[in-house]
């Protein structure tokens, strides 16, 4: 709850992805307890943006009542919007080495509907075959009955996919040597055929390209919900 969202703030002095430390050239959008930017390096596919809790936070089922609110408006504003250019919506969070206590964001990726409606397949057998064979958790945990936070504890390190606003995937992760931070965006990524480097290490972006995706950005006129 809210306790677990103020206890990370003391770790985020030098966090960049904190609100007083983020460069605000990437910002589309601020709420109370969230915002949205552009990436600061590569991004994935057009308009490709991340939701980002405003305070040091390091998985979003951490969050409390007001920040979920938040985080489902902002994702149901997003989804009209992409849903109104024919784009399908992903939502990817990956929250692990928790005891490093990084800045957890959400990646939200649109995609074309035809290669949308293929990814829940894809990611499915993804997280089957991914991680230890043996694993003490449930290897895949579906979403798209009740809500990721109903679906996780707190203090377990998971990654988590979600297509629009009908739920998806979850797995925690046993292993996370073997766990790869861009799991997700590489599934993606395969499927659209896109070049490695969008998603493995992708550059940084130069002020003006990052200035560039957020005009673009900008002229979606999503509409987000008024603070």
């Amino acid at each position: 709850g809210r306790e677990a969202v103020v206890s990370t703030q003391s770790t985020g002095e030098s966090c960049t992805m904190c609100i007083e430390k983020c460069g605000r050239g990437s910002i589309v959008y601020i709420g109370t307890s969230l915002y949205v930017r552009v990436p600061t390096w590569k991004s994935l596919t057009p308009n490709h943006c991340q939701i980002v809790p405003t305070a040091h936070t390091i998985s979003t089922v951490n969050g409390d009542e007001d920040f979920w609110r938040e985080l489902s408006a902002v994702k149901s504003a997003l989804v009209r919007k992409f849903s109104s250019l024919k784009l399908d919506t992903v939502f990817l969070e990956f929250a692990s080495r928790l005891d490093q206590r990084r800045h957890v964001f959400v990646d939200c990726v649109p995609v074309p509907e035809e290669e949308g409606t293929m990814l829940p397949a894809y990611f499915k057998k993804a997280i089957l075959d991914c991680d230890v064979e043996w694993a003490q958790n449930k290897k895949l945990v579906d979403t798209r009955k009740k809500s990721l936070r109903k679906c996780i504890p707190q203090g377990l390190p998971y990654f988590s996919v979600e297509f629009g606003l009908d739920g998806g995937f979850a797995h925690v992760i046993e292993e996370e040597r073997m766990f790869k931070r861009y799991f997700g965006l590489e599934i993606i990524g395969g499927v659209l055929d896109v070049d490695v480097g969008l998603w493995r290490n992708p550059d940084k972006e130069t002020s003006e390209a990052v200035q560039y995706k957020r005009k673009s950005f900008e002229k979606l006129s999503v509409e987000f919900p008024e603070n």
